[in-house]
């Protein structure tokens, strides 16, 4: 038995636009099989989630840097 090192894969990380996400959905339904579908919809929500918060984190990022160049820091 091999004792092999697996790294944990979440496909949500690498869903970083709708597109990517309406593809990966379209697979899944097209599979037909509810109970991938269904773990499908869950990935694509993860994906939407962490999208959002990097999308926030730029956003505070960009106005904090904008901050500090308004004050002349």
């Amino acid at each position: 038995m091999s004792s092999e090192l697996l790294t944990p894969y979440d496909p949500a990380k690498y869903l970083t636009d709708d597109e990517d996400i309406e593809v990966f959905l379209a697979e899944a339904e097209g599979t037909g099989d509810t109970d991938y579908i269904a773990r499908a919809r869950q990935v694509a929500e993860r994906a939407k989630a962490m999208n959002q918060a990097k999308s926030q984190a730029c956003s505070d990022t960009d106005y904090a840097d904008l901050s500090k160049n308004q004050r002349g820091v």
